[in-house]
């Protein structure tokens, strides 16, 4: 009997090409396989991106690959002997007959972070999306019943085993979901989500952005916030005219995306989405990362931005603080005001050096708990089909 890896869920999600829940499931695909090989089958999309490295990895490995064009991932399941592992919570099969699942939540952010009042400014057309708010605010209260029962019947089903991945997703769990015993919700740190890419990889990437700025991350999401970082830094801007340099956004490809008013629109650098090469170049020669979050079940962009040495300012909430440590300079992610304050604060040359040392130290320390948790997971989901 293989536990069957549902891969499905490190591939793109909407317009989402590469996003945490992802990575996580790669780190722990790649663990398993070094791990117990011989134990271990996949499940993927064939009509979409896959990471070229879990191909590689399934073929060296000679990994068992079914494909979503070929067999249904009900039918895969039973095929392997009934046990599945999802990394993100999709529990499609949850009530199909002889099928267990082993899954990773990540939190419950429909219950912690159900709305905010700068969301519509994320859409396409704002107006339609008020009117859409509106209304989902009248019957909020119903849809939050209708969540929790969701949830309870999925962390209640004998045939379910959940992990999460930080004591504050166990706990915002058990905070909403009184009915699920606290032993029932195990808690391994997210594995390191940081690949190595090499030397000459990165020499013939050249600079993506020149000058001095600072980089806020995942733009095109709305509980990251990324709208109340922008305002934060256009009054800046208009308000210290000595200020000196930029801010680039990835996942988003043009300010109008955005439907607020930006004085400052040459100061700001769309580059969409980029691949993680990209990304860590971003990170290695910007001066500071902003990140805004609202709601995390763990938070990795943090960690990678410390790893490249770059310093963070952050939202003291959710998972943050506990990931994060005393390493970051924190703030109230709903005040504005707040968030001009850390940037202005993070331009001491003496805080700026301290937070990147901090930073350093808190990466190495959370990195070795993760590598300490990554493998107590792999034995914890392997043991079910040993």
């Amino acid at each position: 009997m293989k536990l069957l890896f549902d891969l499905t869920r490190t591939q793109p999600l909407g317009k989402t090409q590469m996003h945490g829940g992802g990575k996580y499931g790669i780190a722990v695909f790649l663990q398993l396989v070094r791990m117990f090989p011989e134990h271990i089958a996949a499940y993927y999309n064939d009509a979409l991106y896959i990471d070229p490295i879990v191909l590689q990895t399934m073929h060296e490995k000679n990994i068992t690959a079914y494909k979503q064009s070929d067999i249904s991932i009900v039918d895969a399941i039973r095929k392997e002997g009934g046990w599945v592992y999802a990394p993100l919570s999709n529990l499609s099969y949850i009530h199909e007959d002889r099928i267990n699942v082993i899954c990773t939540v990540h939190g419950v952010r429909g219950l912690e972070m159900p709305e905010d009042k700068y969301e519509a400014y994320y859409e396409n057309h704002p107006g339609i999306y008020r009117l859409k708010h509106w209304l989902k605010r009248l019957t909020g209260r119903e849809s939050q019943t209708r969540e929790i029962k969701r949830w309870q019947n999925r962390l209640l089903a004998d045939n379910v085993h959940f992990v999460t991945v930080s004591e504050h997703s166990k706990y915002a769990l058990l905070s909403f979901l009184p009915k699920v015993r606290e032993d029932k919700i195990k808690v391994f740190y997210s594995p390191c989500s940081i690949l190595e890419h090499p030397a000459e990889e990165q020499e013939n990437m050249g600079n993506l952005i020149d000058g001095k700025y600072w980089i806020m991350v995942s733009g095109n999401r709305w509980y990251k916030n990324i709208i109340r970082g922008i305002m934060a830094f256009d009054q800046l801007f208009t308000e210290h005219q000595d200020l000196i340099g930029d801010v680039v956004l990835t996942g988003v490809s043009d300010l109008s995306q955005f439907h607020i008013q930006i004085n400052n629109p040459n100061r700001f650098h769309c580059v969409g989405f980029v691949s993680e090469a990209e990304l860590q170049q971003l990170y290695r020669n910007a001066y500071a990362l902003l990140y805004p979050s609202l709601n995390e079940g763990f938070g990795y962009p943090p960690l990678e931005a410390m790893h490249e040495g770059c310093p963070v300012m952050a939202s003291a909430i959710a998972s943050i603080p506990e990931v994060c440590g005393d390493a970051v300079l924190y703030f109230n992610p709903y005040l504005i005001s707040e968030i001009k304050m850390r940037v202005l604060q993070m331009e001491n040359r003496e805080i700026h050096e301290k937070y990147i040392r901090l930073g350093r130290e808190r990466e190495n320390r959370i990195k070795k708990m993760q590598e300490q948790s990554l493998s107590e997971l792999c034995r914890y989901i392997i043991s079910f089909v040993q």
